[in-house]
């Protein structure tokens, strides 16, 4: 079976108050990965760093810039990066520039991804960091171990 997802259809969520739309990954379509389009808001501080025990991510930067945070310094990524993120690496993004960030994310297995991005994505605002107790978990409803940022203090 072949899919084709034309930009801004597919099932949509919010992330930070902007639509991430799905394009692949979808009720197990194709079954290996999850593709999605996320726009990330000016000035957007991000997510707290985070590590994910059940799925691997990457970011791919169409427009605008963001700031990743990896095991190295933070660096820039323009148009044309891509940031990766191996299970249980601790990373992090945010865009500090005045303008959006178009990115396409790719996550694999899809299914806890996209579970953790809807719940991630419902509680990030655009214009704050989230606190501890705003973390969102890689598996919903339990504790985010691999994160020393999310334990309990």
């Amino acid at each position: 079976m072949t899919l084709l997802t034309h930009r801004g259809h597919g099932a949509a969520f919010p992330y930070a108050g902007q639509p991430v739309h799905i394009l692949a990954g979808q009720d197990g379509l194709p079954p290996g990965f999850a593709a999605m389009e996320l726009t990330v808001p000016p000035h957007f501080a991000g997510p707290i760093p985070h590590a994910h025990d059940e799925f691997d991510e990457a970011i791919y930067v169409l427009s605008g810039r963001l700031l990743v945070h990896g095991d190295d310094e933070p660096a820039e990524a323009v148009p044309g990066s891509l940031f990766v993120a191996p299970r249980g690496h601790r990373h992090g993004f945010s865009n500090p520039s005045g303008e959006r960030a178009l990115v396409l994310g790719i996550w694999a297995p899809p299914e806890p991804a996209l579970a953790f991005m809807r719940e991630i994505g419902a509680a990030l605002s655009p214009d704050a960091r989230p606190t501890r107790s705003g973390c969102a978990t890689s598996t919903p409803g339990t504790p985010a171990a691999s994160s020393p940022d999310c334990l309990s203090a």
